[in-house]
């Protein structure tokens, strides 16, 4: 029994150690363990403390205050090591923690997990060694823009197949990043994607709604309309009778878009540091936006919620509609709106049957979306031909909103001012509307931005309107004189380059540059404010500092002419001097740690060199006591300064705890 006893008292008063020492650790350090790592820590320090005391005892650890408080020291030292250990290996940027959750409930499938992006890496340099795409011939600047390399690397895009060719057809659409040459040549990447079979779309669908398929539609067909890599379309009828398309994810794909999102960042990582063509692209900028816009078409109920305020938005343009989306059936992974009887707009003959001239379609869709980009801040960032239907009333619709562009109130504000500039043709305007759309503080030379805009005004002029290769010019006058271009221009740019491919479509004879200058001066009033409102606008904003400028200017004038003008400045004040203050106390607490633990070395000298008992027992606990702060201290410093390093990003595999 006393046996037994001493057992479970042992077994209490370890698990109490192991959870009060992890919290007391995570909370000292400054680091936020979670319970699987807090476990592991405190199960390491507990074992560490054990054999210590062991080792101090001889061999046997009995349950008596000097085992106790050795157990405790070292215990304690030791979690705090292991805790520091694993917050550094476990951390990431995003997406890294709950590792142990996920292991603990699927190890296989965390294990496989793990291991998948190298696996899938080791197939994607095998596709590229094949077609030779790894010699050193392209690695230059001039390999770039050559026709045989932009076709091998589709080739090896299509050979990987996955998210591969998604990336590939997003990056086509960046010609203001890539070479013509390169995005023509990744616009003919085609995915041969296999459709879901009909019991996984079942499956996916009875998941998400919580029902089952015969009870939310009256029917459904099972064939799909069009198979993608990230989902696809089905034909189906709800209970009252309106016939609807569903648009359905693929399962698994989420794993999928996190696997091949991983390879990217590895190779565009290894591309950046060793390919000079790869650098002046800036590679690895570029893998992250293609992933942000796969991740953001991941989910349906972000796509539904952008189609419903687009359709609310306008409602009221001519010729124009969007379909509607039917909330209650919609899920992240379901998508259910009303079917459109159309067909796309490259459909020659279904655009000639529909009954509206064909530059009336254009001018029509010219004006939504312009309306879109500079009344609502929120537009179709992908208007390509098979995103845009007509029926047989000439109504044009717009179709998938997993693309989409929002423009902030700073950049609509600096939008409508350059459209004013163009329209004007005032360069001193237009100069002065570049710079607040890049968030300017005052130190570019307006001047000479204003000479180089200029130019790109006068070809405006001897043109007639302002087309998207003009948006193009005036973002690298502004990366040439080191204003920062904000990413939503950047994809509106992008955008206005499809849109007029589409026009072109519909009109081989429309002119974008000349109908959008007259789209925006008929609808200025509606759209942007006149030259005259903007005044207005700044001045009620400037009102209170001009009422106040004459009291302050003649509190001035009598302090100067007393002579009791006196100016002084802080050297740290606001933000720096928080800073300042920050540096100062991390040099106090690892100055203290490390004074501490000499001292607290020289107490415990002086406890071996003594022969009073009462005296060496006092200095023993003065010098372990303060041992323990000092070390504590220190690996505080320790903790936060590795917890200020860069999180690694190559792990996309596991949730928060």
């Amino acid at each position: 029994m006393t046996l037994v006893a001493n057992i479970l008292l042992g077994v209490v008063i370890g698990v109490t150690y192991v959870v009060v020492v992890a919290w007391l650790s995570s909370r000292i350090l400054g680091v936020r363990l979670g319970r699987w790592r807090g476990l592991v820590a405190g199960t390491v320090g507990f074992l560490s403390g054990v054999i210590a005391a062991a080792v101090v005892s001889g061999g046997t650890v009995e349950l008596d205050w000097d085992s106790g408080f050795v157990i405790l020291f070292f215990g304690v030292l030791a979690t705090m090591v292991v805790s520091i250990v694993l917050d550094v290996v476990t951390r990431s940027g995003r997406v890294s923690q709950g590792r142990g959750r996920r292991f603990l409930v699927h190890p296989a499938r965390t294990v496989k997990g793990f291991f998948a992006p190298y696996g899938r890496m080791r197939e994607v340099m095998g596709n590229a060694r094949r077609e030779n795409l790894i010699h050193v011939r392209y690695a230059s600047l001039s390999a770039l823009e050559s026709a045989d390399f932009a076709r091998r690397l589709r080739l090896v895009l299509e050979d990987s197949g996955g998210m591969f060719v998604k990336f590939g057809q997003i990056a086509s659409t960046r010609g203001d990043l890539l070479p013509d040459v390169l995005t023509e040549e990744l616009g003919h990447l085609r995915a041969d994607v296999r459709p879901v079979p009909a019991e996984d779309v079942r499956d996916v669908l009875e998941q998400e709604l919580g029902e089952s398929v015969d009870t939310a539609f009256a029917s459904f067909e099972w064939e799909p309309l069009a198979a993608a890599s990230i989902g696809q379309t089905h034909r189906a009828t709800l209970q009252d009778g309106t016939r609807v398309v569903v648009k359905v994810q693929r399962p698994g794909i989420d794993d999928v878009v996190r696997r091949d999102a991983s390879v990217l960042r590895l190779v565009a990582g290894q591309l950046e540091r060793r390919v000079e063509a790869a650098q002046r692209v800036g590679v690895c900028e570029l893998a992250e936006e293609l992933i942000a816009g796969i991740e953001e078409e991941l989910d349906y109920a972000h796509e539904a919620s952008v189609g419903s305020r687009l359709r609310e938005n306008r409602a009221d343009d001519e010729g124009i509609a969007i379909p509607a989306v039917h909330r209650t059936l919609s899920t992240s992974r379901v998508l259910v709106m009303d079917e459109i009887l159309g067909k796309g707009v490259d459909d020659a003959a279904s655009v000639d049957a529909c009954g509206v001239s064909r530059d009336v379609l254009a001018r029509r869709l010219l004006a939504s979306f312009l309306g879109q980009v500079l009344h609502d801040g929120l537009y179709h960032a992908d208007p390509h031909p098979g995103n845009l239907f007509v029926d047989s009333h000439g109504t044009l619709w717009f179709l998938d909103f997993g693309s989409v562009g929002r423009l902030d109130p700073v950049s609509l504000e600096g939008l409508q001012g350059l459209a004013i500039a163009f329209s004007l043709q005032d360069a001193n305007l237009l100069a002065r509307a570049v710079s607040h759309l890049a968030g300017d503080d005052g130190a570019t030379d307006l001047r000479s931005l204003e000479g180089d805009l200029g130019v790109i005004l006068g070809d405006v002029n001897a043109g007639g309107g302002i087309d998207p290769q003009v948006v193009m010019q005036v973002l690298a006058v502004m990366e040439r004189h080191g204003l920062h271009t904000p990413r939503s221009i950047s994809l509106l740019s992008r955008a206005l380059l499809t849109l007029e491919g589409t026009l072109k479509m519909l009109d081989p004879t429309f002119d974008l540059a000349v109908e959008g200058e007259r789209v925006v001066s008929r609808d200025r009033k509606d759209v942007i404010d006149s030259p005259q409102e903007m005044v207005k606008r700044e001045l009620l904003r400037a009102l209170p500092s001009l009422r106040a400028l004459p009291g302050n200017v003649e509190a001035l004038t009598n302090q100067l002419r007393s002579g009791r003008l006196t100016v002084r400045t802080e050297s740290f004040s606001g933000g720096d001097r928080r800073v300042v203050d920050r540096w100062v106390d991390r040099l106090l607490v690892a100055a203290t740690g490390g004074f501490g633990a000499l001292a607290s070395a020289g107490l415990l000298v002086a406890a071996g060199l003594t022969a009073d008992k009462g005296v060496q027992d006092a200095l023993w606990l003065l010098g372990f006591a303060g041992l323990t702060f000092s070390t504590a201290l220190l690996m505080r410093s320790v903790a936060q300064a590795l917890r200020r390093l860069p999180p690694r990003e190559d792990d996309q595999y596991s949730s928060d705890e």
